[in-house]
């Protein structure tokens, strides 16, 4: 398969993984243990919350999933308008928000990590929402579950059928699930260095990708 605009090359899918992976592990390690982009998780977090009447544990997970739905809601209204706004096209603007979302958790103190994962969670929202689409395969740049499902579907396809697509297909995807993972480590090395401020390399991947996308002609016409 060959990609067909930088929007959807591989290339830009490995930054955005790579903030994505490197976004999970920080709001785990350093945001109170939760995984920003796990909504199934907190679903079920809230409802154990729910049955135990722990109420504000509850409410917490629930903004998490509330916000995350916000940044798709959002996203998708950018998307269905179309419309440029200060020249940019309306992937670059959200992705430029993204940015911005995640250079203002790096200040934010650990009193407000709730805070930090309900902006972080949107922006997620927003991400997965544009961004799911590269060298002509579905895939996910903020989360691991719906890839393997592709890896393993695509690795059975091959076995039975030896057809080459899903021979690609199957390796692709294994590639962005290696990149979250090492999005995820390099978080993971720099927490102690770094501390709260860490998540501002998930900006600087974000920022790569953005001007990526700025290379399109598909993007800037």
């Amino acid at each position: 398969m060959k990609d067909k605009t930088w929007s959807e090359s591989l290339l830009f899918a490995t930054f955005l993984t790579l903030a994505g992976g490197l976004q999970d592990g920080y709001s785990y390690a350093l945001r109170g243990k939760v995984f920003v982009n796990a909504l199934t998780g907190n679903v079920v977090l809230m409802a154990f919350n729910l049955a135990e009447g722990n109420f504000p544990a509850m409410l917490r997970y629930f903004i998490q999933i509330a916000s995350f739905a916000l940044g798709v809601y959002v996203s998708g209204r950018i998307a269905f308008s179309k419309k440029r706004r200060v020249g940019l096209h309306f992937k670059q603007r959200i992705l430029a928000t993204e940015i911005a979302i995640l250079v203002v958790v790096g200040f934010l103190s650990k009193e407000l990590d709730s805070v930090a994962n309900s902006m972080m969670a949107f922006s997620c929202g927003m991400q997965v929402n544009t961004f799911r689409k590269f060298a002509d395969i579905n895939a996910a740049t903020t989360m691991c579950v719906g890839n393997v499902r592709t890896i393993m579907h695509n690795l059975a396809g091959y076995h039975h059928t030896k057809g080459a697509v899903h021979k690609e297909t199957s390796r692709t995807v294994l590639f962005i699930v290696g990149i979250f993972f090492v999005g995820a480590l390099i978080g993971g090395l720099c927490f102690s260095l770094m501390g709260l401020k860490t998540i501002w390399l998930s900006a600087i991947f974000l920022a790569v990708s953005f001007i990526i996308l700025h290379m399109d002609p598909a993007i800037r016409t």
